[in-house]
């Protein structure tokens, strides 16, 4: 088994690598030669290697250039009946939209590019508007050969100060890490909806972020992680998942 990283230099695909005892593919490399025989994890690459595609492939390039990009992951999911934010390319077609998420950047992940707009505020030039749905939590939930491996909820760290909390946009440099809530009930929903967009997809494993509306009782997916960063059991998940 061996790994191709979206960058070589990858955290998670350095610890990932040193877990499972198998190599790394440089992306310069002149030596490697692809066979069926060989299984590639492709860990967050839209783009792979002649050499490479030779191989057996878990996460094909398509399928993660489909999660990376936001319009064309709503898109997908939209087209497979997945539960997904309202969203837009029209400004427009906002305007009966109490709050407002601008995403300028469709290929960031972590909050990159995120601005979140009030009702009646001008809203900026984005390439994708999606609908602000208001939620207690927001989970990750990992996907793998359609089955779900594990599960983290986005929990805000107890020391940071109140005013440097965001809880619309839930990541750490806003506070929040992933937590493992153990007498945490995860809603029926979350799951079912994370494990459809890994499906919509076309990939074979996913970190996918979804967050769950009270009132309504239903589940929406943000995002697909092919990436995701693994420390703990979350790693020992993805290890057994592999190894199997």
């Amino acid at each position: 088994m061996l790994i191709y990283g979206y960058r070589f230099a990858s955290e998670s695909s350095k610890t990932l690598s040193k877990a499972l005892g198998a190599r790394r593919i440089k992306h310069d490399s002149k030596t490697f030669i692809g066979r069926a025989r060989k299984t590639v994890i492709n860990w967050g690459c839209s783009k792979l290697p002649d050499e490479v595609m030779k191989c057996q492939i878990l996460n094909h390039p398509d399928a993660v250039r489909r999660a990376a990009n936001k319009l064309v992951t709503f898109n997908t999911l939209s087209e497979a009946n997945v539960s997904i934010p309202p969203f837009t390319t029209n400004k427009e077609e906002t305007a009966n939209w109490t709050t407002i998420v601008e995403r300028h950047v469709l290929n960031g992940n972590s909050g990159e590019g995120v601005v979140i707009c009030e009702g009646g505020a001008e809203l900026g030039d984005a390439p994708l508007y999606t609908k602000y749905i208001p939620k207690i939590n927001e989970y990750r939930i990992h996907i793998f050969n359609d089955e779900v491996i594990d599960t983290q909820r986005k929990a805000r760290v107890k020391d940071v100060a109140d005013e440097d909390v965001n809880w619309k946009i839930r990541n750490m440099d806003n506070g929040f890490i992933f937590a493992r809530n153990e007498d945490h009930d995860i809603p029926y929903g979350v799951c079912l909806e994370a494990h459809k967009a890994v499906l919509a997809l076309g990939l074979h494993f996913g970190a996918v972020d979804v967050i769950y509306n009270e009132r309504d009782a239903k589940a929406y997916v943000l995002e697909v992680n092919t990436a995701p960063g693994l420390a703990g059991t979350t790693l020992e998940k993805y290890v057994e998942a592999f190894n199997e």
